[in-house]
């Protein structure tokens, strides 16, 4: 007898002997083998927690994890046996036909990533309704805290849990805040952070970047409150008193204007303004205290040297009006933009796309990650290259350039250390390459500074 028919043979002879009678009470565990267990199995494997590829027939460790992480999930007794309980659960239940997984985008995905950030795991800062890998390491950390096969792919056994914990928790506020938000609620929270001094970009944008979100940050930690970036009902709420309590003075007159002198011993929010702005602009590392100290002299000095003005250290008219009038420049976190890129892996190609929804063009994929770090870039490869700076050799952030369809430049991507850059290509949608790759090294044309 051939050894795969002895097998078979010991496994039907086993099925006989192991396969409980129709009359007793369901129960299968390790050790037997029998055809209800092979469709014990590929139901497991419908709700995705039965991770080997065949049905097999066979209880061994691998049915027992899976039967326990079925029953952790239907809030069973984690036994590892089908009982009659588990069967019933495993009958009744429905197979998951609307599995979420890496690559996956819209309604569905914005929804699994609101419950993961309710709950704590997924803490990136927007719901962007692209399912990435940010998502997936958020769902794995999920379903390691729930006793779930740590797939990263939310199944439907993932997808009942997730419901169950978020709807016991604290409803998240639809109210927040956060990076990537517009409109009027922007407007209004940008015109209140600039009343107080913390929003110091000339213009009231309406849109929610990292200027914001630092903006926000800083509200918060000095009136005590969890250091965020983001505005729930709490931040908003103290902003409103903070405002209340506090008008903008009217801009001076020229005669004030030459009037205005703060030196050492000074006090009050004027000084108070003056340090904030000291600190946006890098030169003040100290609390904001209100108090004209000799640490505040020292860093109005370096500005009044940078400013090409007397170095005083006092605060006269001029010096006022030059530091309060001086937007600081936006600072691109080049870790941030490449987590940014990371989380945006898989998705799409889609010719003139821009958004994590609809997809992205090589080009439009750079303006949006530059855009959620508060940069503007021009939106397409030509323009990008005429206002980039020239670098001889690429570093972290840079955009590379490449000639695919014309002498000159017609590709983009950004640069993300050991000779790789993340792009989205016509053929692979967002992914990384290597310059050395001999398509790529070919077709190079050089590298670009932005920022």
């Amino acid at each position: 007898m051939k050894p795969n028919h002895a097998f078979f043979a010991a496994a039907m002879v086993s099925s006989f002997f192991l396969a409980p009678d129709d009359s007793q009470a369901a129960e299968w565990k390790t050790g037997m083998s029998s055809p209800e267990i092979a469709q014990i199995q590929q139901r497991l494997k419908e709700r995705g927690f039965f991770t080997y590829p065949n049905a097999t027939g066979y209880f061994g460790a691998i049915t027992e994890e899976a039967v326990k992480a079925f029953q952790r999930a239907m809030h069973l007794p984690a036994t590892g046996i089908v009982d009659d309980a588990t069967y019933l659960k495993l009958q009744s239940a429905p197979a998951s036909n609307d599995e979420l997984a890496v690559g996956s985008h819209g309604a569905a995905v914005r929804d699994l990533q609101h419950r993961l950030k309710q709950l704590g795991y997924f803490r990136y800062p927007q719901i962007t309704g692209y399912y990435g890998v940010v998502t997936a390491d958020a769902v794995k950390q999920f379903q390691r805290a729930n006793g779930l096969p740590a797939t990263g792919r939310a199944d439907r056994g993932t997808l009942e849990r997730l419901k169950q914990k978020a709807t016991s928790q604290p409803a998240e506020s639809t109210d927040t805040l956060t990076i990537g938000s517009r409109g009027d609620g922007v407007r209004k929270l940008q015109q209140l952070l600039k009343q107080l001094g913390y929003f110091t970009y000339s213009d009231i944008t309406g849109y929610y970047g990292v200027l914001t979100a630092d903006a926000v940050r800083r509200f918060q930690r000095d009136y005590g409150l969890p250091a965020t970036g983001a505005v729930d009902r709490q931040t908003a709420a103290r902003l409103a008193s903070a405002a209340k309590a506090k008008t903008t003075p009217p801009a001076p007159t020229k005669s004030e204007r030459q009037a205005v002198r703060f030196s050492i011993g000074a006090l009050g929010d004027d000084v108070k303004r003056i340090q904030t702005k000291l600190k946006e602009l890098g030169y003040f590392d100290e609390g904001i205290t209100g108090y004209y100290g000799a640490a505040t002299a020292d860093a109005v000095r370096r500005f009044q040297q940078a400013a090409k003005l007397p170095a005083t250290g006092v605060v006269d008219g001029e010096t006022y009006e030059r530091l309060l009038g001086q937007a600081p420049a936006a600072k691109l976190d080049v870790i941030e933009l490449v987590a940014d890129a990371a989380e945006l892996l898989g998705a799409p190609y889609v010719w003139g796309g821009e958004t994590p929804e609809e997809g992205f063009d090589c080009s439009g994929f750079i303006f949006y990650l530059f855009q959620q770090q508060g940069v503007t870039v021009p939106r397409t490869v030509a323009l990008m290259w005429n206002a980039g700076t020239s670098v001889s050799s690429p570093e972290v952030g840079d955009i590379v350039f490449f000639a695919t369809t014309t002498n000159g430049p017609s590709h983009a991507g950004i640069y993300i250390g050991n000779g790789q850059f993340i792009h989205s290509g016509a053929s692979t949608g967002v992914t990384t390459s290597r310059l050395d790759q001999p398509y790529w090294e070919q077709r190079y044309l050089g590298a670009k500074r932005l920022f």
